[in-house]
């Protein structure tokens, strides 16, 4: 590695217009982590000194150059579309512990901390920060870009704070980027109600070694940032929780210029409406930016679905409909006990299911609409049951172990040698081979979802 990467600044040519590739993909997921809708984005942006720089930083412009988008369930996508509305947009930000090439190095005093806060007297570093769309409308395509622009500009950071931390200018080093743990950004968004925190957690980097992007010698590192706070407020609803993301970046070993990075982010969070219900909330980010023009081959994050066999949802929702026969029989049976061992067996019921039985019976009439439109080609349905199949498997796997205990609970009452016994512990096992059968199916549905 050279000494310009060694001594953590990166030189930064003021004359040339540096061009990245930029994919975004935003997973949303179930509980079990199954994506049930995602987002996705490629663009083109550009990066330009746009000022004389101060010690060790330098003004920057990103323009967009080109940005398409597309979404998509798994058993769909729509075809990627063009944001014309993005083309030369720009947004501003500066890169620390840089200089412009051909000037003489900086001194760095002791103390001086490179901070964009401190840098120049006249804080003109600072109001060169600026991510906002002003011009654009309110609209969920504008907060993706907002989003990426700040994926952009975290990457850049990043980039820089590996190659200035002392413990990592070695194979092998491994230490904490102080400058970058407990740092917090005020995220904006194009609905001046919508208000969003995220706050660093402590970030550590690993110096792996060298490698090459393209033509270049590159100087490979990881890092990882775990339990970062994030928080959102819009109006009335507010949703609160944590991320954790892992990020592989690249630099020169000439420059210390950005050549590669890619991120994983896991958001986990509870949404709040205005009625108080919380909704537990899961997305998994993969982001990727690299220089050039060329994308490096990848494969696909997420295939698009697999197919369903047609004979497999219509004998799941006969199945679907045995077992509503079933959930139905068991409400009529417990409306028949003697009061106090009816509230006993409800009180069962719902604990080991998670709802009575009346709710589960209406849950599972849904299931088996749902595969019959599925079955049919519907693709509202097919959308409907997938984001319900985690539900839906948790309930089912209730009422097969409630099933095996009202068996076990008859023997351990001495109905062995009633001539109701048998006829009950077949009825029980036929219930049992349904439902055991019906969550195979489900399986298979959801991974044929998922890829």
């Amino acid at each position: 590695m050279t000494s310009s990467v060694l001594a953590g600044r990166r030189r930064i040519d003021p004359a040339a217009k540096r061009l990245f590739q930029v994919s975004m993909r935003n997973d949303f997921l179930t509980p079990r982590g199954t994506p049930y809708k995602w987002q996705e984005l490629t663009a083109s942006v550009d990066r330009t000194v746009i000022g004389p720089a101060a010690p060790t930083v330098v003004p920057v412009s990103y323009g967009w150059q080109s940005v398409s988008a597309r979404t998509g369930i798994p058993e769909q996508a729509t075809d990627w579309r063009e944001w014309t509305f993005a083309r030369g947009q720009s947004f501003r930000s500066v890169l620390l512990h840089a200089e412009l090439d051909g000037a003489d190095p900086p001194s760095d005093p002791a103390g001086s901390g490179d901070d964009p806060l401190t840098a120049p007297a006249d804080g003109a570093v600072s109001s060169t920060l600026d991510v906002s769309y002003p011009d654009l409308p309110r609209a969920p395509a504008v907060d993706l870009l907002l989003m990426v622009s700040w994926d952009v500009i975290t990457f850049e950071m990043i980039a820089t704070n590996l190659i200035n931390t002392a413990e990592l200018r070695t194979v092998g080093g491994f230490g904490e980027l102080r400058r970058i743990s407990g740092t917090w950004a005020d995220l904006q968004f194009t609905d001046p109600g919508a208000v969003a925190v995220f706050r660093n957690s402590r970030m550590y980097g690993r110096h792996l070694g060298h490698g090459r992007v393209g033509d270049r010698a590159s100087a490979v590192y990881s890092l990882q940032c775990l339990d970062c706070k994030l928080d959102v407020r819009s109006g009335p609803v507010t949703q609160r929780g944590r991320s954790s993301y892992w990020v592989t970046v690249q630099v020169d070993v000439e420059t210390g210029d950005l050549l590669h990075a890619e991120m994983t982010e896991m958001i986990v969070a509870t949404l709040t409406g205005p009625d108080g219900e919380r909704v537990p909330v899961q997305k998994r980010r993969l982001v990727r930016m690299w220089a050039g023009c060329g994308d490096p081959a990848e494969e696909e994050p997420v295939p698009v679905a697999g197919s369903v066999d047609p004979a497999a949802l219509a004998e799941a929702a006969g199945l679907a409909e045995r077992v509503s026969r079933y959930v139905q029989r068991q409400t009529a049976t417990l409306g028949s006990l003697p009061q106090g061992a009816a509230d006993l067996a409800v009180m069962g019921f719902r604990s080991m299911v998670g709802a009575d039985s009346a709710d589960v019976y209406r849950r599972v009439r849904a299931l088996r609409g749902d595969l019959v439109a599925m079955s049919q080609g519907g693709t509202e349905a097919t959308a409907s049951l997938r984001r319900a199949l985690p539900e839906h498997r948790r309930y089912l796997e209730g009422l097969l172990a409630f099933g095996q205990i009202a068996v076990d609970e008859a023997t351990r009452l001495g109905v062995r040698d009633e001539p109701g016994r048998k006829a009950l512990h077949d009825y029980m096992e036929r219930v049992r081979g349904d439902l055991t059968r019906l969550l195979s199916l489900l399986e298979r549905l959801e991974v044929a979802g998922s890829g």
